[in-house]
């Protein structure tokens, strides 16, 4: 792993720690779009951390259905979870080409066996995950068709900035507009109406999987987006001004 991958969520982790994860790397992998990286149901003996691209994590009947219930951006472990439970309960995909560092669950254990404070830390980014979770409930529950959208786009926008994969307001956001009407609990043509009603009301532009903000904070007002589900700890992390 490069110095540069120690990003997003991962700039949690102090560096004693993020050095005892490279060594107990095993491989890094680069997989294309549609790779799926955990079924449901299987056991699992290693966990990934997403270096480059983005994940989805769907949840599944095993049959037909599924629902999106969550997006991982670079600097996130995609399935740390794995560790103690040994499986996981939904699939994961990449939604776009993406490299992954892969850990042996063997070799996690020794590292949160050997340092309470390794094992805090590791465990905290498992709570992080579930909050950014428990956001998403909300969202889809609570906010409608255009302080949802907004709101999703606000928080992908600074989980981006987070690891480094926006400037200037403008990110990739590699989604189909089926993808984040259903991110978001909408149908396609609910998504695609507010999209231009965004757009028409100079907040924000997504288009060609890029997403650019032209009026971030007013776009975070009527998303209702409050930053605070992330558990930021660094100086400059505390959301759109």
């Amino acid at each position: 792993m490069r110095a540069s991958d120690h990003a997003g969520m991962v700039r949690r982790l102090s560096p004693e720690l993020w050095r005892r994860l490279q060594d107990a790397c095993s491989e890094i992998i680069e997989v294309p779009a549609g790779t799926r990286i955990t079924k449901a149901g299987e056991s699992i003996a290693r966990s990934a951390l997403l270096l480059d691209g983005l994940i989805v994590r769907n949840a599944t009947d095993g049959v037909r259905q599924a629902q999106m219930v969550a997006l991982q951006v670079p600097g996130d472990f995609v399935d740390l979870h794995g560790l103690p439970l040994g499986r996981l309960d939904h699939d994961v995909l990449a939604v776009s080409p993406a490299r992954l560092a892969l850990f042996p669950h063997k070799a996690l254990l020794e590292i949160v066996e050997d340092s309470a404070e390794d094992a805090r830390a590791l465990w905290a980014l498992t709570m992080i995950d579930a909050s950014i979770h428990r956001h998403w409930t909300f969202r889809m529950g609570q906010l409608r068709a255009l302080a949802g959208l907004a709101n999703f786009l606000c928080e992908m926008g600074l989980r981006m900035e987070l690891c480094g994969r926006s400037r200037e307001g403008r990110f990739a956001l590699p989604l189909t507009q089926s993808q984040m009407a259903e991110a978001c609990g909408l149908s396609g043509v609910h998504a695609n109406r507010t999209l231009r009603e965004l757009r028409e009301a100079g907040l924000c532009v997504v288009r060609d999987g890029e997403v650019q903000f032209l009026d971030r904070a007013e776009t975070a007002r009527i998303g209702r987006f409050d930053p605070g589900f992330l558990f930021l700890p660094w100086e400059g992390a505390s959301g759109p001004a």
